[in-house]
């Protein structure tokens, strides 16, 4: 699995993402305010993630800014893709439990790695049904990047609910391999959910 790759894209601007067309999930943002959106969610990541904070007091701040900012339970029950369908209401709340934790844990791992951030806002468009802000990301001793930011209404508010790095969105590789997962073990939900937890196991480990 390659969540890591998710959480470690979105950590590039926010610290912390229009199901496709099949399944829509929100409302459209209109690009002006989603770039408002971006720029307002950059800021505050830089203040934290650049702050004099200790490490985890800068997770917790960033933990509440991604409950904020990102649709994390939408993502979820994206990259859990059709097999959201087939879990029992008990394995579609653990699933849930583990993918927020998931992020919170590999949010605190990589805080260090973020030290110095900086970002510029360039221009927003729809696409699809999403309206998605274009970045310049810049972090010393590294090329600058450029990472957009997929926004939808959720809830009546604008929400994160993709990152795209180098023209990948980050949700549907996270589906593929999720659904890879399923798929080599059966068809079962359950091995989703311990490999979800040995991940967990394996952060914790090593902190």
């Amino acid at each position: 699995m390659h969540l890591r790759r998710f959480i470690l894209g979105a950590m590039t601007v926010l610290p912390m993402l229009s199901l496709a067309q099949a399944q829509a999930i929100g409302g459209a943002v209109a690009p002006d305010a989603a770039k408002t959106f971006i720029q307002s969610a950059g800021q505050q990541l830089v203040a934290v993630v650049n702050g004099n904070a200790g490490t985890s007091d800068k997770a917790q701040q960033l933990q509440t800014l991604i409950n904020g900012l990102v649709a994390v339970d939408t993502v979820g029950d994206y990259v859990l893709g059709r097999y959201r369908n087939i879990a029992t209401p008990d394995q579609h709340s653990q699933f849930l439990a583990l993918f927020h934790q998931l992020l919170s844990y590999n949010i605190t791992y990589q805080i260090k790695a973020y030290q110095g951030i900086t970002f510029t806002v360039n221009g927003a468009s729809v696409q699809g049904n999403d309206a998605v802000v274009d970045t310049t990301i810049t972090r010393p001793g590294q090329p600058p990047a450029d990472v957009g930011w997929a926004v939808d209404e959720i809830g009546g508010a604008p929400k994160i609910v993709d990152v795209i790095v180098a023209g990948t969105s980050l949700r549907v590789t996270t589906r593929n391999d999720y659904a890879s997962v399923i798929i080599n073990n059966g068809g079962q939900i359950s091995a989703l959910l311990s490999a979800m937890q040995n991940q967990i196991n394996r952060i914790k480990s090593n902190q």
